[in-house]
């Protein structure tokens, strides 16, 4: 079920990720697509084993 909100292409490009440096994940926690896709954010975090992004602070 999360493969199907997930495209394809972020998919590729987490795949991509599992063999690259931290720095290259790290970075990829601030794209666009992983700030707008929360499927994407959780599946990052769950591949890398780190912490959930949380709440999102209150709107003013």
């Amino acid at each position: 079920m999360q493969d199907e909100l997930i495209p394809a292409n972020l998919l590729k490009r987490l795949e991509e990720l599992k063999d690259r440096e931290a720095s290259y994940w790290h970075d990829e926690l601030y794209s666009v697509e992983a700030l707008t896709n929360m499927a994407y954010r959780e599946q990052l975090e769950t591949s890398f084993k780190l912490d959930p992004l949380g709440a999102l602070p209150p709107r003013q």
